[in-house]
Protein backbone atom coordinates (compact mmCIF):
# COMPACT_ATOMS: atom_id res chain seq x y z
CA UNK A 1 0.00 0.00 0.00
CA UNK A 2 1.37 3.39 -0.82
CA UNK A 3 2.58 5.63 2.19
CA UNK A 4 0.35 7.93 3.21
CA UNK A 5 1.44 11.54 4.13
CA UNK A 6 -1.67 13.20 5.16
CA UNK A 7 -0.06 14.41 8.01
CA UNK A 8 1.95 17.13 5.48
CA UNK A 9 -1.05 18.61 3.54
CA UNK A 10 -1.15 21.89 3.72
CA UNK A 11 -4.19 24.37 3.78
CA UNK A 12 -4.92 28.35 1.73
CA UNK A 13 -6.10 30.92 3.84
CA UNK A 14 -9.65 29.42 2.82
CA UNK A 15 -9.05 25.87 3.43
CA UNK A 16 -8.42 24.41 0.13
CA UNK A 17 -6.22 22.00 -0.17
CA UNK A 18 -3.53 21.95 -3.34
CA UNK A 19 -1.43 19.61 -4.54
CA UNK A 20 1.38 20.45 -7.25
CA UNK A 21 2.86 17.41 -9.00
CA UNK A 22 6.58 17.28 -10.11
CA UNK A 23 6.52 21.00 -9.27
CA UNK A 24 10.66 21.49 -9.98
CA UNK A 25 11.17 25.45 -9.03
CA UNK A 26 7.57 26.21 -10.12
CA UNK A 27 5.22 26.83 -6.86
CA UNK A 28 3.36 28.82 -4.29
CA UNK A 29 4.04 27.98 -0.95
CA UNK A 30 0.33 27.51 0.28
CA UNK A 31 0.12 24.49 -2.14
CA UNK A 32 1.38 20.93 -1.12
CA UNK A 33 4.40 20.57 -3.23
CA UNK A 34 5.96 17.04 -4.49
CA UNK A 35 8.85 16.85 -6.26
CA UNK A 36 12.03 14.49 -7.02
CA UNK A 37 14.26 16.76 -8.52
CA UNK A 38 18.03 17.91 -7.41
CA UNK A 39 15.63 21.40 -5.84
CA UNK A 40 13.73 19.29 -3.75
CA UNK A 41 16.53 17.10 -1.97
CA UNK A 42 18.72 20.54 -1.60
CA UNK A 43 15.71 22.25 -0.08
CA UNK A 44 16.35 20.12 2.29
CA UNK A 45 19.97 21.03 2.75
CA UNK A 46 20.29 24.86 2.13
CA UNK A 47 23.70 24.99 3.88
CA UNK A 48 24.63 22.35 1.17
CA UNK A 49 23.57 24.61 -1.66
CA UNK A 50 25.54 27.60 -0.21
CA UNK A 51 28.55 25.79 -0.38
CA UNK A 52 28.12 24.69 -3.63
CA UNK A 53 27.29 28.35 -5.01
CA UNK A 54 30.18 29.32 -3.28
CA UNK A 55 32.74 26.66 -4.39
CA UNK A 56 30.99 27.86 -8.13
CA UNK A 57 29.59 24.13 -8.69
CA UNK A 58 25.96 25.40 -8.17
CA UNK A 59 25.23 28.50 -10.80
CA UNK A 60 23.74 31.70 -9.38
CA UNK A 61 21.14 31.13 -11.40
CA UNK A 62 20.58 27.51 -10.19
CA UNK A 63 20.89 28.85 -6.53
CA UNK A 64 18.48 31.46 -7.24
CA UNK A 65 15.99 28.66 -8.09
CA UNK A 66 16.57 26.85 -4.83
CA UNK A 67 16.04 29.91 -2.50
CA UNK A 68 12.33 29.68 -3.75
CA UNK A 69 12.04 26.10 -3.38
CA UNK A 70 9.12 25.71 -0.49
CA UNK A 71 11.14 24.48 2.23
CA UNK A 72 8.47 21.94 2.93
CA UNK A 73 8.95 20.52 -0.21
CA UNK A 74 8.31 16.65 -0.45
CA UNK A 75 10.47 14.66 -1.98
CA UNK A 76 8.58 11.84 -3.77
CA UNK A 77 8.36 9.50 -6.70
CA UNK A 78 5.48 9.44 -8.59
CA UNK A 79 6.13 6.37 -9.93
CA UNK A 80 5.00 5.05 -6.51
CA UNK A 81 1.40 6.35 -6.61
CA UNK A 82 0.16 9.73 -5.02
CA UNK A 83 0.98 9.22 -1.55
CA UNK A 84 -2.30 10.61 -0.14
CA UNK A 85 -5.81 9.29 0.96
CA UNK A 86 -8.83 8.98 -1.56
CA UNK A 87 -10.21 12.65 -1.45
CA UNK A 88 -7.76 14.38 0.30
CA UNK A 89 -7.53 17.90 -1.58
CA UNK A 90 -9.78 20.52 -3.71
CA UNK A 91 -7.27 20.75 -6.83
CA UNK A 92 -4.62 19.21 -8.39
CA UNK A 93 -2.59 20.31 -10.88
CA UNK A 94 1.00 19.53 -13.02
CA UNK A 95 2.59 21.09 -15.58
CA UNK A 96 4.85 19.44 -18.17
CA UNK A 97 4.76 15.97 -16.46
CA UNK A 98 2.37 13.67 -18.39
CA UNK A 99 4.55 13.87 -21.57
CA UNK A 100 7.28 12.40 -19.60
CA UNK A 101 5.60 9.38 -18.81
CA UNK A 102 4.75 6.28 -21.47
CA UNK A 103 1.66 6.15 -22.96
CA UNK A 104 0.47 3.39 -20.88
CA UNK A 105 1.15 4.97 -17.59
CA UNK A 106 -0.24 8.35 -18.08
CA UNK A 107 -3.53 6.61 -17.14
CA UNK A 108 -2.09 5.41 -14.11
CA UNK A 109 -1.25 8.92 -13.05
CA UNK A 110 -4.76 10.25 -14.18
CA UNK A 111 -6.39 7.86 -11.94
CA UNK A 112 -4.63 8.62 -8.88
CA UNK A 113 -5.60 11.98 -9.72
CA UNK A 114 -8.74 11.47 -9.51
CA UNK A 115 -8.51 9.60 -6.49
CA UNK A 116 -7.40 12.04 -4.61
CA UNK A 117 -9.42 14.48 -5.73
CA UNK A 118 -12.59 15.29 -3.67
CA UNK A 119 -16.21 15.34 -5.27
CA UNK A 120 -16.08 18.35 -7.59
CA UNK A 121 -12.35 18.63 -7.06
CA UNK A 122 -10.64 20.03 -10.38
CA UNK A 123 -7.66 18.92 -12.09
CA UNK A 124 -5.38 21.21 -14.52
CA UNK A 125 -2.46 20.13 -16.30
CA UNK A 126 -0.09 21.85 -18.72
CA UNK A 127 1.75 19.58 -21.66
CA UNK A 128 3.33 20.40 -24.17
CA UNK A 129 0.83 21.60 -27.14
CA UNK A 130 1.33 19.09 -30.50
CA UNK A 131 -0.35 21.15 -32.69
CA UNK A 132 0.92 24.42 -31.70
CA UNK A 133 5.09 22.46 -32.14
CA UNK A 134 3.51 21.11 -35.67
CA UNK A 135 2.18 24.49 -36.44
CA UNK A 136 5.01 26.54 -36.00
CA UNK A 137 7.04 23.78 -38.24
CA UNK A 138 4.97 24.05 -40.83
CA UNK A 139 5.27 27.67 -40.43
CA UNK A 140 8.81 27.54 -40.84
CA UNK A 141 8.65 25.35 -44.06
CA UNK A 142 6.10 27.57 -45.65
CA UNK A 143 8.53 30.50 -45.38
CA UNK A 144 11.68 28.33 -46.65
CA UNK A 145 9.70 27.49 -49.66
CA UNK A 146 8.85 31.07 -50.87
CA UNK A 147 12.33 31.48 -50.51
CA UNK A 148 12.88 33.16 -47.29
CA UNK A 149 16.38 32.27 -46.37
CA UNK A 150 16.12 33.71 -43.06
CA UNK A 151 13.72 31.05 -42.02
CA UNK A 152 16.56 28.41 -41.28
CA UNK A 153 16.91 29.02 -37.63
CA UNK A 154 13.10 29.55 -37.56
CA UNK A 155 13.10 25.72 -39.13
CA UNK A 156 15.75 24.10 -37.23
CA UNK A 157 14.25 25.31 -33.93
CA UNK A 158 10.95 24.56 -34.94
CA UNK A 159 12.50 20.94 -35.77
CA UNK A 160 14.53 20.91 -32.40
CA UNK A 161 11.23 21.78 -30.17
CA UNK A 162 9.19 18.48 -31.84
CA UNK A 163 11.98 16.46 -31.29
CA UNK A 164 15.29 17.30 -28.75
CA UNK A 165 13.61 16.05 -25.70
CA UNK A 166 12.55 12.59 -27.28
CA UNK A 167 16.01 11.84 -27.93
CA UNK A 168 18.05 13.73 -25.97
CA UNK A 169 20.58 11.43 -23.75
CA UNK A 170 22.87 14.00 -21.71
CA UNK A 171 21.02 16.01 -19.23
CA UNK A 172 21.53 19.63 -19.58
CA UNK A 173 21.58 22.24 -17.05
CA UNK A 174 20.69 26.61 -17.12
CA UNK A 175 23.21 29.01 -17.93
CA UNK A 176 26.19 29.19 -16.41
CA UNK A 177 25.92 25.92 -14.79
CA UNK A 178 29.37 24.45 -13.90
CA UNK A 179 30.64 21.53 -15.94
CA UNK A 180 31.39 19.82 -12.55
CA UNK A 181 27.94 20.11 -11.48
CA UNK A 182 26.67 18.55 -15.03
CA UNK A 183 29.17 15.66 -14.61
CA UNK A 184 28.07 14.90 -10.74
CA UNK A 185 24.46 15.11 -11.85
CA UNK A 186 25.25 12.39 -15.10
CA UNK A 187 27.14 10.18 -12.53
CA UNK A 188 24.64 10.61 -9.52
CA UNK A 189 21.14 10.65 -11.05
CA UNK A 190 21.85 8.92 -15.15
CA UNK A 191 21.15 9.93 -18.45
CA UNK A 192 17.69 11.13 -19.15
CA UNK A 193 15.85 8.08 -19.50
CA UNK A 194 16.96 7.10 -16.26
CA UNK A 195 16.14 10.02 -14.86
CA UNK A 196 12.51 10.94 -16.31
CA UNK A 197 13.58 13.91 -18.36
CA UNK A 198 12.74 12.41 -22.13
CA UNK A 199 9.22 13.10 -23.21
CA UNK A 200 7.50 9.61 -24.20
CA UNK A 201 4.60 10.70 -25.78
CA UNK A 202 2.75 13.88 -26.92
CA UNK A 203 -0.59 15.50 -26.71
CA UNK A 204 -3.17 18.45 -28.67
CA UNK A 205 -6.87 19.27 -27.15
CA UNK A 206 -8.35 16.57 -28.52
CA UNK A 207 -5.94 13.57 -27.42
CA UNK A 208 -5.46 14.42 -23.43
CA UNK A 209 -9.47 15.30 -23.68
CA UNK A 210 -10.00 11.80 -24.58
CA UNK A 211 -7.66 10.30 -22.09
CA UNK A 212 -9.04 12.34 -19.43
CA UNK A 213 -12.58 10.79 -20.01
CA UNK A 214 -11.42 7.59 -20.20
CA UNK A 215 -10.47 7.91 -16.55
CA UNK A 216 -13.40 9.43 -15.48
CA UNK A 217 -13.24 12.85 -15.56
CA UNK A 218 -15.92 15.53 -16.64
CA UNK A 219 -16.89 18.54 -17.46
CA UNK A 220 -13.16 18.55 -19.67
CA UNK A 221 -12.41 22.15 -21.10
CA UNK A 222 -9.22 23.88 -22.45
CA UNK A 223 -8.14 26.93 -20.91
CA UNK A 224 -6.11 29.91 -21.07
CA UNK A 225 -2.96 31.04 -18.94
CA UNK A 226 -5.15 33.04 -16.36
CA UNK A 227 -8.31 31.42 -17.12
CA UNK A 228 -9.52 28.47 -14.43
CA UNK A 229 -12.27 26.93 -12.44
CA UNK A 230 -10.09 26.84 -9.79
CA UNK A 231 -11.17 29.85 -7.35
CA UNK A 232 -8.39 32.17 -7.06
CA UNK A 233 -6.13 30.88 -9.62
CA UNK A 234 -4.25 33.93 -11.29
CA UNK A 235 -2.44 34.46 -7.82
CA UNK A 236 -1.12 31.68 -7.34
CA UNK A 237 1.73 32.32 -10.95
CA UNK A 238 1.98 29.09 -11.40
CA UNK A 239 1.63 29.38 -15.54
CA UNK A 240 3.07 32.42 -16.05
CA UNK A 241 6.44 34.45 -15.27
CA UNK A 242 6.53 37.11 -12.93
CA UNK A 243 5.92 39.77 -15.61
CA UNK A 244 2.61 37.95 -16.52
CA UNK A 245 3.75 36.33 -19.76
CA UNK A 246 3.01 32.34 -19.99
CA UNK A 247 5.89 30.44 -18.23
CA UNK A 248 5.54 27.75 -21.31
CA UNK A 249 4.03 29.03 -24.28
CA UNK A 250 4.10 26.69 -25.91
CA UNK A 251 1.70 24.71 -23.45
CA UNK A 252 -1.83 23.65 -23.69
CA UNK A 253 -4.01 23.82 -20.45
CA UNK A 254 -6.69 21.39 -19.69
CA UNK A 255 -9.02 21.42 -16.71
CA UNK A 256 -11.41 18.50 -15.92
CA UNK A 257 -13.83 17.89 -13.00
CA UNK A 258 -13.81 14.66 -10.82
Amino acid sequence: MTKKLDGRIKRTESGRAMLNLGCGYKMHRDWTNLDFSLYARLAHHKKIGRLLRKLGILSEERYQRLLGVDPDIIIWDLRRGIPFSDAAFDAVYHSHLLEHLDRDSAPLLLTECRRVLRSGGIIRMAVPDLRFLIDRYNSAVSKLERGDEMASNEHQQAITGLFDQMVRRQLTGPGGQSAFMLAAERLLRGDTAKTGCLHRWMYDKHSLEALMKTVGFKDIRQRGVYESGIEGWRRFNLDNRDDGTAYKPESIYMEGVK
